[in-house]
């Protein structure tokens, strides 16, 4: 036994493993392997994350938070991390329904026509709710008195639009029919594609909707809310201040002002959005330029970089029991909806 222990390399050589200090003392094969897991020569198993090119296994900055205590942790809310397995899918996903003609299947998730706002639990903890946009999805050129399959998902790359896995007929080509379902050597391939790495699936297996063999059909009645001001992009970490618990009304917007600061966080918002200039207080988010210092939870920071554009997406209007301020990615922000 002496003569084999003293082959094994002394802990003191192995004081350079600074990504993983937990292993300092450990011994081959185990160190070996946390060897290789460094060198991204070894891909993590199923349901961690996947190590990115290069000599270690690296994490984006943005998807480091620092904890109370001063240490960074992963957090793992941040779209920038492919999440795989280990964020699974639970809870309730289902929220489509359709419209439908001899020819046409149209689909909702915005809450008008009997859906609902589609919200994903994961199995992380976290949340994250759908945008509405694309809602009113029509699929043309189908067959009168036909039930067709549908495989939608939650892309983390996909902006503002959920993705529909690629069928074989319509227009877009997104529906599939019966035979697809039962087809032995495609069938998986087709469900498989809804849950590939970075896809979160929107429901169990293939969801069902039909053509008429006259007039319309479908989905069945429901509202859908619009308009309103001050408001920030969907998927926005919203933190009200004090102890107070936000609740979020999900609804549709086309106009946006994008604003990014020093250390790199941004921030989707509408036009009127109320936050905080460091010296002239509370200003609409479109008033702001390049350079004006914004208060945000870690200081004053200044402005690097504002955009205007135009896209079909949702946004949170944020409301609170008593208070009217909250952090929206970090940004003091007002929830009043005029200035």
């Amino acid at each position: 036994m002496a003569g084999n222990s003293s082959k094994m390399t002394p802990t003191s050589a192995r004081a350079g493993t600074v990504i993983y200090p937990g292993f300092y003392g450990t011994v081959p094969p185990g160190f070996g392997r946390i060897q290789r897991l460094e060198k991204g020569t070894q891909r993590t198993q199923y349901g961690g994350l996947r190590p990115t090119s290069g000599s270690y296994t690296r994490l984006p900055i943005s998807a480091l938070h620092t904890a109370a205590n001063g240490q960074q942790v992963v957090d793992f809310s941040k779209t920038v991390l492919r999440k795989i397995g280990g964020a699974t899918v639970h809870g309730s996903t289902a929220g489509f329904a359709y419209t439908s003609t001899t020819t046409t299947i149209t689909w909702y998730w915005d809450g008008t026509n009997g859906s609902r706002v589609l919200v994903i639990n994961r199995g992380d903890g976290s949340r994250f709710t759908v945008p509405t946009g694309g809602s009113g999805l029509t699929v043309s050129g189908l067959t009168i008195n036909t039930t067709y399959y549908f495989l939608p998902f939650w892309n983390i790359n996909s902006l503002c639009n959920i993705g529909w896995v690629t069928g074989t007929t319509g227009s877009p080509q997104i529906a599939f029919v019966v035979g697809d379902t039962t087809d032995p050597v495609n069938n998986p391939v087709y469900l498989m594609n809804q849950t590939v790495q970075g896809n979160e699936p929107l429901s169990a297996t293939y969801m069902t909707a039909a053509t008429t063999n006259g007039g319309s059909g479908g989905g069945g009645a429901g509202g859908g809310g619009g308009g309103g001001h001050g408001c920030v992009m969907s998927g926005t970490e919203v933190i009200a201040l004090g102890n107070e618990t936000p609740s979020l009304e999900v609804l549709p917007e086309t106009e946006w002002v994008y604003l990014r600061v020093e250390d790199g966080r941004d921030l989707h918002c509408t036009y009127d959005h109320p936050l905080y200039h460091a010296v002239e207080g509370k200003k609409r988010a479109d008033s702001f330029s390049e350079g004006d210092l914004i208060i945000t939870d870690s200081g004053e920071q200044r402005v690097t970089f504002i955009a205007f554009s135009r896209r079909v997406c949702s946004k949170y209007r944020v409301h609170l029991p008593k208070g009217r301020l909250y952090w929206a990615n970090g940004f003091l922000s007002h929830n009043f909806k005029t200035l």
